[in-house]
């Protein structure tokens, strides 16, 4: 009788590691790249039709505190942006686990908990909301990343989840 060899497994194991920080601002870099040329481009005619060319922001501030419909309109366009946006990041990261940036540079979303739920998505994304106290995350959340053994934002913190790299071997 023969005996049959035992090879070793031609299956690939899958391991996670801590996203380095380069890693991760390049990818997100590659995504607000990405959010400009597809989201914000076509509002860009719109904004240069609405606001005059000026020399100055002091020049545009008075301007548009003379046009306070103008000001109304340009929120409005702006919260619809965010919105647009923080649904990019939301969706790309429920439906595959990454968004464009992350692909390039093979980083995950990974919940604690067992699935990525959308609240959590969008508690990473709130840094998108262009109002107070949402624009101090663009602050807080790379200062919390330096400090933090994993590299987690503290949006990542409040919301369970954190960005990892796939090592496949």
């Amino acid at each position: 009788m023969k005996k049959a060899m035992k090879l070793p497994s031609s299956k690939k194991k899958t391991f996670f590691a801590q996203a380095s920080v380069l890693k991760r601002l390049i990818a997100f870099i590659i995504d607000i790249l990405l959010v400009n040329l597809i989201i914000l481009f076509p509002f860009r005619g719109l904004f240069e039709n609405m606001i005059p060319e000026s020399s100055s922001f002091s020049k545009t501030f008075e301007f548009l505190s003379a046009n306070s419909n103008l000001t109304g309109a340009i929120t409005i366009i702006m919260f619809g942006v965010a919105f647009i946006t923080i649904l990019y990041f939301m969706i790309f990261e429920k439906k595959l686990g990454q968004s464009v940036g992350k692909m390039v540079l093979n980083l995950h979303v990974e919940s604690s908990k067992k699935d990525l739920k959308y609240w959590q998505l969008f508690i990473r994304s709130m840094f998108l909301i262009p109002v107070f106290p949402f624009i101090l995350l663009w602050f807080v959340d790379p200062i919390v990343m330096l400090f933090t053994k994993e590299n987690q934002r503290l949006s990542e913190i409040l919301s369970s989840t954190k960005t990892v790299e796939r090592y496949k071997i």
